[in-house]
């Protein structure tokens, strides 16, 4: 017997005629590849699987009715692996008003201090037309130029600020709601209550900020503290800009004109302190979208690790350093 082969099953040996076998006359089970009995051991496995459908007790076959063919699964963007946060959840609709609004919130805002910088400009040239025209005449043009200068700034200023202080209150109900959802808890205050607490007159002295820094809290991160204090400087140049607001319509109910140049002075400072308002709410705002001043995302903060060599099996006494290596990890 040159060749034979073996039975899965029952390890019977049968001879190999003019063509291997494949089943087992014996117990029909199934037969392994024919293997010589010249050739030297080669620690070969020296079988194969085989799939069969089981039997069933029942004569009967039920068939199974074929699934309908579905969609080819694919990712939508590409799987990464990494220390990386949780991607926040697609939006398959298109964003509503108050997210419009929201997004248009720093463009509005820095509109508004470009504005607010040049009616403090046109007010400080007026004053200085003022200070001239004590000793010397004024051409009417500079005065025609002047007055559109001061008007064209202070109404589109206004306007804008309006429209600038509506896009950051949508911003804050659209943050605050983000947040606590993020948190798994949903924002205790109504959209309702924010709108009118920032911008009713004598609510916004103090709901605003109470509002940011529910919002800085609910947010955490290691930039917590730095932006409560940010917060507190916005709430301070917040309040003294309505005081400065206040005293100019008040100082303008004045009639001589030592006063009134000496409003056209204060409205300067107003107008200085109101971008200055501006200013800070921008830095906030990208302060807590984690951007920075151009509103671009800021770069991930570096972590210094030590660098451990693993193809050595033991310590390298002539090592008497470890090599560090620069990693860059994104913050939590």
């Amino acid at each position: 017997m040159s060749a034979f082969q073996v039975c899965a099953r029952c390890a019977t040996r049968w001879p190999v005629g003019t063509l291997p076998a494949v089943w087992c006359p014996r117990c029909h089970g199934v037969l392994l590849s024919p293997v010589s009995t010249l050739a030297p051991a080669q620690g070969v496995r020296n079988f194969r699987w085989v799939a069969r459908r089981p039997r069933s007790k029942s004569p009967r076959v039920q068939r199974l009715a074929a699934a309908p063919a579905s969609a080819t699964p694919q990712y939508e963007q590409i799987p990464r692996w990494g220390l990386i946060d949780n991607p926040a959840p697609k939006k398959t609709d298109d964003p509503s008003r108050r997210e419009r609004w929201a997004e248009s919130a720093s463009g509005l805002l820095t509109l508004t201090m470009a504005l607010l910088a040049l009616a403090c400009v046109a007010e400080v040239f007026r004053y200085g037309i003022l200070l001239y025209n004590r000793t010397r005449l004024v051409n009417p043009r500079v005065l025609m130029a002047s007055d559109a200068l001061v008007v064209f700034a202070e109404v589109a200023s206004i306007i804008i600020g309006a429209s600038a202080a509506v896009a950051a209150v949508s911003w804050l109900v659209v943050r605050r709601g983000e947040y606590f959802a993020r948190a798994g808890s949903r924002d205790p205050r109504s959209a309702k209550t924010m709108y009118l607490g920032s911008l009713v007159p004598a609510l916004s002295l103090a709901m605003p900020g109470v509002y940011l820094t529910e919002l800085v809290d609910i947010r955490g991160g290691i930039e917590r503290a730095k932006l409560r204090t940010l917060v507190r400087v916005w709430w301070a140049v917040w309040v003294l800009d309505w005081a400065l607001v206040l005293t100019v319509t008040l100082w303008r109910l004045r009639d001589s004109l030592q006063a009134e140049a000496d409003g056209v002075l204060l409205s300067a400072v107003g107008a200085l302190v109101a971008a200055a308002v501006a200013f800070t709410t921008v830095l906030l705002i990208r302060g807590i979208d984690s951007q920075g001043l151009r509103g671009t995302d800021r770069a991930a903060p570096t972590r210094w690790v030590i660098s451990v060599d693993r193809s050595e099996s033991g310590p390298n006494p002539s090592k008497t350093e470890s090599a560090v290596n620069n990693e860059k990890v994104t913050a939590a």
